[in-house]
């Protein structure tokens, strides 16, 4: 498992699970006076109730799913009857105010609500985002999720170019796995206008760069290896957002754009609110996140390479990460300013 270590990885998380507006505005105002109390978090504490009580629950199960897309005979982006391209299962604990997030690859194979196997990324083309919930929840053995996110097509392109940017520490499969030394990534697909062309190493990447790189999984390593480009890049933003607080505020206005225009929830902004308010001070190190392994492949009819996962460590990562808490809710008092 990883954890954040930047203390701007609240932002990107937030900025990427669509909790609205304002929590954006939280997270720079309080990262731009730590220690200090603002007004903004007095009138926080006075008027927005917390999530426990919005809820009824100690803990929020969450499905984010970034969509695929293909391109029409125009030549233009869509993502109609789309399957899934990132499947993230992420849990919200309001009570230690910790986020656990594991992603799923999105070529393990999975078992369709018709009895069909196939690629757990199907879900989503075949029913939309209440099949792929129905899916992920059963497939990891995980309790229901209560709150879905869907990133339409340019979500961390818009995102990275509305902050100016990206430092990535580019690696190949073998430098990303340790097995080997690194090296450029060169790869061209025309009809899945995926260009990517990037030398090894630390360099600044716009939008469409840092796309193709968190896209790219030609070769042997694959999805697992585009995981973990993709976990990188949401790095590489969280730390660009914690650098320069200031410029972070600058940004303000284009970053809640992105969230209005590319983010797409069953969240209604009272509960955007309230989760905002009580998530916008997490630490980083309580931000941790994870993918399901795999052991090996198969060939699905009509579906290709599909790969199997890992079991008894999906089984020990759902647990660790996912389960619902032992003890009881906490009751608040629903009278209470």
């Amino acid at each position: 498992m990883t954890r954040f270590t930047s203390r701007g990885a609240l932002i990107a998380l937030v900025a990427f699970l669509g909790f609205g507006s304002i929590a954006v505005g939280f997270a720079a105002t309080q990262h731009l006076f730590p220690g200090h109390r603002t007004g903004m978090q007095t009138l926080q504490e006075a008027f927005i109730p917390p999530p426990q009580l919005v809820f009824g629950k100690n803990d929020l199960h969450v499905l984010v799913v970034g969509l695929d897309y293909d391109y029409t005979q125009a030549d233009i982006e869509t993502s109609a009857h789309a399957r899934s391209d990132v499947l993230m299962a992420v849990k919200l604990d309001f009570t230690h105010r910790t986020i656990d997030e594991l992603s799923v690859p999105r070529d393990m194979v999975a078992t369709m609500p018709d009895g069909h196997q196939a690629k757990i990324n199907e879900a989503q083309s075949d029913g939309g985002v209440s099949e792929s919930e129905a899916v992920v929840s059963q497939w990891l053995g995980s309790p229901p999720f209560d709150k879905y996110v869907v990133l339409r097509i340019d979500t961390m392109k818009d995102l990275i170019n509305a902050i100016g940017g990206v430092n990535v520490d580019v690696k190949n499969s073998d430098a990303l796995k340790g097995d080997g030394p690194n090296g450029p990534i060169d790869y061209d697909d025309s009809w899945g206008h995926l260009h990517v062309h990037l030398k090894p190493g630390m360099q600044h990447l716009d939008g469409d760069q840092a796309v193709g790189y968190a896209r790219f999984r030609h070769d042997w390593c694959s999805d697992p290896c585009r995981i973990m480009r993709q976990q990188e890049v949401i790095h590489a933003i969280s730390h660009t957002l914690a650098a320069n607080k200031a410029v972070t505020l600058m940004h303000l206005t284009a970053l809640l754009d992105v969230i209005h225009k590319d983010v797409e929830t069953n969240l209604t902004p009272s509960q955007e609110l309230s989760l905002a308010a009580a998530f916008a001070s997490v630490t980083p190190q309580n931000i941790v996140t994870a993918q399901v392994p795999y052991v090996g492949s198969v060939d699905l009819p009509g579906e290709g390479n599909s790969i199997l996962p890992d079991q008894p460590a999906k089984r020990a990562l759902v647990a660790r990460m996912l389960a619902d808490p032992s003890q009881p809710a906490t009751t608040i008092d629903a009278s209470a300013p």
